[in-house]
């Protein structure tokens, strides 16, 4: 039995006896206390207070960042780099406990490829939209890399935005394509699809270059099954020299001194689009005048119109076809800075103006309304043989469908000039191309 004596002052000493309970306890106590005293290896700052704590045989380290009372948290793993994270926590013990529990958490995703912390799906996006924003402003794929952030934006970060990559499952993305389809009110079309599976991929390739997942983790992956596209509508050869004829009294009309300028404007870009091919709206509309030159051939000693355009999938050089040199001479006439001044001397003085602008030097936001007015005015809105209104896009299947019909434009050459692939091409004429092979085989 122990006996513990206390003095008492001017009184007889009481004695008091500890039972095999409280004594089991002590020992308890100190136990544990010795052993934190050999796990934790406390080196001071002078105060008496420890500055730094180290757990785990050194392999994790608890410290304090200057002007904060909060413990930060160092650890090791098998690439043997230090790893920093805040343990969120100015209590000791409390600390001490969060830090074994994030190094244990770390040590089991590096064992399964995963990064050592995780980062939501909505994190990962933002960064990889930042990602294509430098490429568009570096000018690669400017178009492609604004529709992979729209998809971004609209889409993915709405639905997925709360969810870990690595934990969304082919369930997940069943879920996402009913939503998704609610959204749009339609099934998509294939080609929409495959922007947004493009685009979801790049999600994951920024999270495997940060090293914020590995490669080897198995991610679903996004359908590009959509519906299947329409055949595009376009104008028949007799149909475009038709339009030709009639833009010529057309552009000299309207209600408006607007409408007339419009008008104007509007047939020599008709013009341009049918005779290079090029995508209406940004790529068109961005022209400038130093854009354009004469590119003269060393074999044959032609030349030929060459405009530099910047579009979906980068920027490539065309060549234009005879007719937009006679757009060309009447936009010269009208630029009240080219007074007295000939198509070449224009073009060899490389004006950073762009080629397609109002009077007022203002740039229309879109042709779309303008050519509508026209395709009904003309009466060729209607395509009869897809049952589809044309629009401004129909130029340039028109562009494709002439040159292939004509037999005088391999694939490939059309793929480049039209700043697509060789597979989009075959994809949306592969009538055309089918006829093209019998030509040149019978």
């Amino acid at each position: 039995m122990c006996f513990s004596t206390y003095a008492m002052p001017k009184t007889s000493p009481i004695i008091h006896a500890f039972s095999p309970d409280e004594i089991a306890k002590a020992k308890q106590i100190i136990q544990l206390a010795e052993n934190n005293l050999q796990q934790l290896s406390l080196i001071t700052n002078g105060t008496g207070q420890p500055s730094t704590v180290h757990l785990r045989d050194g392999e994790v380290v608890l410290y304090k960042r200057e002007r904060s009372d909060v413990w930060q948290a160092r650890f090791k793993l098998y690439d043997k780099r230090w790893h920093c994270v805040s343990t969120k926590h100015y209590n000791l013990q409390y600390a001490s406990r969060a830090a074994c529990e994030i190094y244990d958490e770390a040590r089991f995703r590096e064992r399964v490829g995963l990064s050592y912390t995780r980062r939501r799906f909505d994190t990962i996006a933002q960064a990889t939209i930042k990602e294509l924003e430098a490429e568009i402003v570096a000018g690669i794929k400017p178009m492609t890399n604004s529709d992979y952030i729209r998809a971004i934006n609209k889409y993915f970060i709405p639905f997925f935005g709360q969810r870990y990559l690595e934990n969304i499952s082919a369930e997940h993305m069943r879920e996402y394509e009913v939503w998704r389809n609610a959204l749009m009110k339609r099934v998509p079309l294939g080609s929409t699809l495959a922007t947004h599976a493009s685009a979801y991929n790049r999600i994951i390739g920024t999270a495997i270059q940060r090293g914020w997942i590995s490669a080897q983790v198995p991610i679903a992956h996004m359908s590009r099954r959509g519906a299947k596209g329409k055949t595009r509508p376009a104008f028949s050869r007799q149909e475009i020299e038709y339009l030709f004829e009639y833009l010529e009294d057309y552009s000299k009309g309207g209600h408006s001194a607007l409408a007339r300028e419009m008008r104007l404007l509007s047939r020599d870009y008709i013009e341009l689009l049918v005779s290079t091919g090029m995508r209406s709206g940004k790529e068109s509309q961005k022209i400038k005048w130093k854009h354009i030159e004469w590119y003269v051939d060393a074999n044959s000693g032609k030349r030929y119109l060459r405009i530099w355009v910047t579009g979906k999938t980068g920027a490539r050089y065309l060549i234009a076809k005879n007719k937009a040199e006679e757009a060309l001479h009447r936009l010269v006439s009208r630029e009240p800075l080219f007074e007295r001044k000939s198509l070449d001397e224009v073009l060899s003085e490389k004006h950073d103006i762009p080629v397609f602008k109002l009077p007022n030097g203002t740039q229309p936001k879109s042709f779309h309304t303008t050519f509508k007015w026209l395709m009904k005015a003309s009466g060729l809105l209607l395509d009869t043989a897809t049952g589809q209104n044309r629009t401004l896009y129909s130029l340039r299947h028109t562009y494709a469908t002439l040159a292939m019909t004509d037999g005088h434009t391999d694939i490939h050459t059309l793929a480049k000039q039209m700043g697509t692939s060789v597979g989009m091409i075959e994809r949306h004429y592969s009538k055309l191309t089918a006829t093209m092979a019998a030509e040149q085989l019978a």
